[in-house]
């Protein structure tokens, strides 16, 4: 089909015209805060880099001439040199900056030149993986049928098949960190071809892997370098990361070398770039209610319909990403009050068939195929908008889109930079409109837009040895091949790991031999495959399956989605109305044991909201220390949801309430836990002024340790409740959500004496919180710094988190900035790998009772005294430590 977009200067006139619209604030819907201009830019063109004596194979340049590559840019250039060297190098350049050439041109020279060559590129999603084989396979000479080199994916959708054919023949094999865990490492001698000849590793997203998840990545490339060694190979590492504050240091932790090449001059060519952002017009002066943001959005978005050009509108939901694509589609068929999207509805089919065409949605949950069948259509140009979570912030190559609108603040300014960066073709202009929510991190940027523009990237941090973390892929590192004694790890010295060994073989975690020669060599024991105990990013549960309906039919009916096992209970409750573009289906039964949901296409006039519940308690001590008013101990988190709302579209009034009865998600973890002195909270007598300060704490203690152990934000959770007197087991804490939002619960318990929860965001534990109680003072040392050191007056998102208003209850996602960059990343302080061992700790299980009810509280306003208080709270936990 061809193509509905614009040539470039007519887009560029299309945007000129719709970005004079937002800037007169779409008829009082809007205050523009802020406009940030980017200049055009030209791209620096250079030849290509000889390999060695010679030059690039004369096929390879053919190919990519024949898709308009005559020569490299400057950053690719450099990038594709260092390749080619042997040298191991990362690539840090804005989004469609061209890096994945860097990895396709020394990786096909290098099978041209030696047909044995093999190349492993690992990326975080299957769908990125799809899209950058078929970019590889389009590498062919003119004429040609076939690609220069075969390609194959290891995936779980991959047949087995094609798996079969992709070990066996192909020279570059794209897959994901889980399949390099679970089907690659501990079946190594499958793969001996691919593991014996690996010439290059590809790890594209590289900003993607931080923190827990990226930890656990860093101990599965550290198995990787093992059998590469075993098989006679040490592949050259070919990074690609998103602008973020630190990539060489990130590239280096995740893969345990050192010497890493630089690249982050881009040198592509990029039309001018603006930025505009707008915050919903204040509805009420007395309370200072803002209208609906996904309203606002609503009506940004629409201009951007109606000028004709190609458009992403990123939602922070899933929920979002329905209502608001729903809501295009009314609005481009043209439906008028009283009349539905249903066949019959009143509105013109025409325009209706249309309108499902030009206005899509992208999310998670929609079936591979029907994902597919949107990238698509967002490709060829027939999809005009589509609205869509994080889904689409990773680089698959969907066309050349013009604008993005994102609903509400993504949280960091490396998300939203990315987000930004998939709009604009070459040397085109690129427009990117964000609408803030009413929540108080988004209005912390309404006030200081110089946060989002002025300051730099953030960091992202990983620490592969995390006794919690490193153990399990020791087993599995031990199955795949036995470990020496004298033998150590990318990153970990042979020294420091043996005693290591030595313990685990003392415990009965690995089994311990001397050999005739006398040395010692440690064995896996037990499960036959421990890599399948060992879960690299969530919950290992079985997603829920949502199938329609079968009256009169023994078997289940048509498959229309899937939906993740902690977001069942929200999304799946009986009642729930389950919308799939722009259809709307009614959930009939939740078999919870199968993890089926069954539902039935209704013509639905309202949406469903579930209310959710998170508390956090401490169910037995492992260290109290009362005089400090500290510990740490097992916790256990619990999420409820009693019940939810049923919206009306469009006007989003509460037209019904029902009750939700389905088992409570639980996880069984470890929490630190800091008491705050009655005499220390004399100086802060107002109880709201104390709950302020408080949380504000809690806030500050949380990133703070997160930057100090190397994790991200989001592997941590804290809480701030009422002290519970000896011990801290027993009392319920209610969860501070991420983006400023406090609940009345909250407010009641902070503005008492209050305590301070951090714990573990994942099932039994990660070693974070106990390492966060080790620290002591060092951690309130860090703290203060960082707040010392913020250039605000008053508190900003970074440092103090600014909570002011109590939270309705709704299914928004709480995503609090990841990563920090207050001060540059600071090393973990070393106990020795076998301290860090033995001080590590794991939860055990207990059933807590049901929670109680709080008090009202009046909303926290933001004083000028917070930061001053939240500093002096700061300061007397610091020397209580002591």
């Amino acid at each position: 089909m061809a193509s509905d977009r614009s040539p470039a200067g007519d887009t560029d006139a299309r945007l000129a015209a719709i970005e004079a619209e937002l800037l007169t604030g779409l008829n009082g819907a809007a205050e523009v805060v802020a406009v940030h201009r980017v200049p055009a830019r030209n791209g620096e063109l250079v030849e290509w880099p000889a390999v060695g004596a010679s030059q690039i194979d004369g096929r390879l340049r053919a190919a990519l001439a024949s898709r308009g590559i005559d020569r490299p840019y400057a950053h690719q250039a450099a990038a594709i040199e260092a390749a080619l060297a042997g040298r191991d190098v990362v690539l840090a350049t804005a989004t469609a900056s061209g890096k994945s050439l860097c990895f396709q041109v020394p990786i096909v020279q290098a099978v041209l030149a030696d047909p044995r060559a093999r190349a492993l590129l690992l990326f975080p999603t299957k769908a990125l993986a799809r899209d950058q084989l078929r970019a590889l396979r389009e590498l062919k000479e003119p004429g040609a049928s076939e690609g220069l080199i075969g390609c194959g994916a290891y995936d779980g959708d991959t047949p087995p098949d094609e798996r079969r054919a992709a070990r066996a023949r192909a020279a570059a094999i794209a897959t994901n960190p889980d399949m390099l865990h679970r089907g690659i490492l501990p079946h190594h001698d499958r793969w001996s071809a691919l593991l014996a000849n690996l010439r290059y590793v590809v790890i594209d997203e590289l900003h993607s892997y931080r923190g827990v998840f990226g930890s656990h990545v860093a101990n599965v490339l550290r198995r990787l370098w093992r059998v590469c060694a075993y098989h006679g190979s040490r592949p050259t590492i070919i990074a690609c990361s998103a602008t973020i504050a630190n990539p060489r240091e990130l590239a280096g932790m995740l893969t345990g070398r050192p010497d890493f090449t630089l690249v982050d001059r881009d040198a592509s060519p990029a039309g001018p770039r603006t930025f505009v952002v707008m915050n919903p017009a204040v509805v009420d002066p007395l309370t200072g209610v803002r209208r609906d943001y996904l309203k606002v959005t609503r009506a940004v978005t629409g201009a951007f319909r109606r000028g004709k050009v190609a458009t992403l509108a990123f939602c922070r939901t899933r929920k979002a990403v329905e209502l608001l694509t729903r809501y295009l589609r009314e609005d481009e068929a043209g439906m008028l009050p009283g009349q539905s999207l249903h066949p019959g509805g009143g509105v013109d089919p025409i325009a209706l068939a249309r309108a499902e065409k030009r206005i899509r949605g992208y999310r998670g949950g929609y079936l591979p195929e029907h994902r597919r069948e949107v990238e698509a259509a967002l490709h060829s140009g027939e999809a005009q908008v589509v609205a869509t979570t994080h889904a689409l912030e990773l680089g698959m190559d969907i066309g050349g889109l013009d604008a993005v609108v994102l609903a509400g603040y993504p949280g960091t300014r490396a998300a939203t930079m990315q987000r930004s960066g998939r709009a604009g073709r070459r040397r085109s202009a690129a427009l990117t409109a964000m609408v803030l929510s009413s929540d108080p991190l988004d209005q912390c940027l309404a006030a200081d837009p110089g946060f989002l523009f002025d300051e730099p990237p953030e960091h992202a941090r990983v620490d592969p040895d995390n006794p919690e973390l490193l153990i399990p892929h020791l087993r599995c590192a031990a199955y795949e091949l036995p470990l020496g004694g004298d033998e150590g790890l990318e990153g970990v010295p042979a020294g420091e790991l043996a005693p290591v060994l030595e313990d685990l073989a003392a415990s009965g975690v690995l089994h311990g031999e001397t050999d005739p020669a006398g040395r010692r060599r440690f064995f896996a024991v037990g499960d036959a495959f421990p890599a399948d105990k060992v879960d690299l990013r969530s919950s290992m549960e079985e997603n829920f399956t949502v199938l329609e309906q079968a009256p009169g039919l023994a078997s289940d009916g048509r498959l229309l989605a899937e939906v993740d096992f902690e977001d069942g209970p929200l999304y799946l409750h009986p009642g729930a109305i389950y919308p799939i573009e722009g259809q709307t289906f009614e959930v009939v039964r939740l078999d919870w044991n199968e993890r089926k949901a069954y539902v039935r296409a209704v013509e639905a006039t309202y949406y469903t909201e579930a209310v959710c519940q998170l508390k956090v308690r401490v169910v037995a001590p492992i260290a109290v220390d009362e005089a400090r008013g500290r510990g740490l101990g097992y916790a256990h988190l619990v999420r409820s949801v009693p019940g939810f709302k049923k919206l009306r579209f469009r006007s989003h009034e509460n037209v019904g309430f029902g009750p939700i009865n389905l088992p409570d998600l639980e996880l069984h973890t470890v929490a630190a836990y800091w008491t705050l002195s009655a005499a220390v909270l004399a100086h802060v007598v107002d109880p709201g002024r104390r709950a302020a300060a408080a949380l504000a704490v809690g806030h500050a203690l949380h990133h703070g340790a997160a930057m100090l152990l190397m994790c991200d934000v989001s592997d941590l959770g804290h809480a701030v409740a009422a002290s519970p007197g000896r011990g801290a087991a027993g009392q319920w804490a209610p969860v501070v959500g991420g983006r400023g939002r406090v609940s009345q619960e909250v407010l009641a318990q902070a503005s008492a004496l209050p305590c301070v929860y951090l714990y573990d965001n994942m099932p039994g534990g990660a070693g974070l919180a106990p390492q966060a109680h080790a620290l002591g003072p060092l951690l309130f040392e860090r703290v203060l710094r960082i707040l010392e050191g913020c250039s605000c007056q008053r508190g900003c998102p970074t440092c103090l988190g600014v909570p002011r208003t109590p939270a309705a209850t709704h299914l928004a996602s709480s995503a609090a900035p990841e990563l920090l960059a207050l001060e540059p990343s600071t090393p973990t302080p070393s106990f020795g790998l076998l301290g860090r061992l033995r001080a590590s700790q794991r939860a055990t299980q207990m059933t807590p009772p049901p929670a109680a009810q709080a008090p009202m509280l009046r909303p926290i306003e933001l004083r000028a005294e917070l930061r001053s208080d939240a500093l002096h709270l700061l300061r007397a936990l610091r020397e209580a430590s002591v």
